[in-house]
């Protein structure tokens, strides 16, 4: 597993927050040891691209949520 999600950042289309999750639960289940998790995790970090977050979907959610209560 260690070697297809590095795989994964390396390439860059991925959410930092479902990655580190995925990591986590990786560690979690023993499929990682700690030391793959904390160079995953600091790989996912620096490679993480804003344009690939979730953020612009909550903003419309917001924008969405505003006007209906209006």
């Amino acid at each position: 597993m260690y070697s297809i999600i590095k795989a994964v950042i390396n390439g860059g289309n991925f959410e930092l927050n479902d990655i580190l999750n995925k990591i986590d639960t990786m560690w979690v289940r023993s499929s990682i040891t700690e030391e793959q998790r904390t160079e995953l995790m600091e790989l996912a970090r620096s490679k993480a691209k804003p344009e690939a977050s979730y953020a612009p979907l909550q903003e419309q959610i917001d924008t969405l949520a505003e006007r209906i209560e209006d």
